[in-house]
């Protein structure tokens, strides 16, 4: 199971640096486009029909590019109070139980998620030609990536009921500093 962890830790590390990368030009996106909109608004006087809507759809992705890496990183807020006052073996039970949750939904977002981007992807934006579908798909694009990050964690929980000095999942505790 250990070696499992490893190779499913190494292949998460390896997406959530992608994404960073996706995260960084999507920022940049988001800025030139406001950028623009703005300049040609107020500067020449004249307003660009698709500025504040693709800024919205780059939003979009931008949240659910971002969330497997905030996922990766324990970087969500947390109350870590009472996991913190619970024995090894019981705060392990009760992370499991969460990324399990975690996991079950983000399973339902990928299934739900791709059905609704299908069956968008006859209509378009009102100011730029795209399909439905590339925005929509947003949703299952993040949310399987939070499943697999998931996975990991519920069996790094799973093995730290019957390890607890083996595994340490409080928040912060697996960060890769070569994503921040």
């Amino acid at each position: 199971m250990k070696r499992l962890i490893a190779v499913l830790n190494w292949t998460n590390l390896t997406i959530c640096a992608g994404l960073r990368w996706l995260t960084i030009l999507l920022m940049a996106a988001i800025t030139l486009n406001v950028f623009a909109g703005v300049f040609w608004r107020y500067v020449l006087n004249s307003s660009l029909p698709w500025y504040e809507e693709a800024g919205k759809y780059m939003m979009f992705w931008l949240v659910f590019a971002a969330a497997p890496i905030v996922l990766k990183n324990r970087g969500q807020i947390a109350l870590d109070i009472i996991p913190n006052l619970l024995p090894p073996r019981i705060r392990n039970l009760n992370y499991l139980i969460i990324y399990l949750v975690v996991l079950g939904l983000m399973c339902v977002f990928v299934w739900q998620g791709y059905s609704i981007a299908w069956v968008a992807r006859k209509q378009q934006p009102s100011s730029f030609e795209l399909s439905f579908f590339w925005i929509y798909f947003a949703i299952p694009f993040g949310s399987a990536i939070m499943a697999l990050i998931s996975l990991e964690f519920s069996l790094s929980a799973l093995l730290g009921i019957f390890r607890p000095d083996e595994v340490d999942l409080e928040p912060g505790s697996m960060i890769d500093n070569s994503l921040s």
